[in-house]
């Protein structure tokens, strides 16, 4: 009797360890594949692509500033043609040289004359005038009033056209020649030496 349960009892092992077996299996795999699916909580997944910033949060950088000089007015750069004293503002005595006339025209001459014109101005500023140096083209031969010129006296500029010395091409055309005076005095503001311009017209009909 005992060998007959004996039997039985082995036989029920021999048949219920694959079924257990069967049955545990897929099991401890789907529960495994469960467990490696879910993320730990703590963990960061990192897949090496750069992190971008949401549209809402990326700011544009601002663009490095440049200040733009302000354009400079520009004024005199070397001499201040002489004007009215009231133009001084006060900061000092000016001389002024107001001319009788300031252009003149010799009409035609022909080649061997040298003629001759005579500026004459006065002083109506507020300070003595002094004539530094007076300049024009090789061909004009000029003279002037050296000595000082004071408040309300008058002074002279002298300039002789020497045709001879006018380059060919000079001939047969209406020329446009320039007499520039330099003071001594310089503009009481500035400190730009005061200057002058006369002219005359010239033509060479041979």
């Amino acid at each position: 009797m005992k060998n007959i349960i004996l039997t039985i009892t082995c036989l029920i092992c021999l048949f219920s360890t694959p079924i257990l077996r069967g049955q545990n299996t897929p099991a401890a795999a789907t529960s495994k594949a469960t467990t490696a699916a879910q993320p730990t909580p703590n963990a960061v997944k990192s897949t090496g692509a750069k992190h971008s910033i949401p549209k809402k949060h990326a700011t544009k950088a601002k663009p490095a500033s440049v200040s733009t000089p302000k354009a400079v007015v520009a004024t005199d750069t070397s001499v201040v043609n002489i004007g009215s004293p009231a133009k001084v503002n006060g900061t000092g005595g000016m001389p002024v040289m107001t001319f009788d006339k300031k252009l003149y025209d010799f009409g035609n001459i022909k080649t061997g004359d040298n003629p001759t014109v005579v500026y004459t101005f006065t002083n109506t500023g507020n300070a003595p005038l002094d004539i530094d140096i007076i300049t024009g083209c090789d061909c004009t031969e000029l003279d002037w009033t050296r000595s000082t010129v004071q408040v309300g006296e008058k002074g002279t500029i002298t300039a002789t056209f020497h045709s001879k010395k006018a380059e060919e091409e000079d001939h047969k055309k209406k020329l446009e020649k320039y007499v520039d005076i330099v003071l001594k005095q310089t503009h009481p503001s500035s400190g730009y030496p005061l200057v002058e311009s006369l002219k005359f017209y010239v033509f060479i009909v041979d």
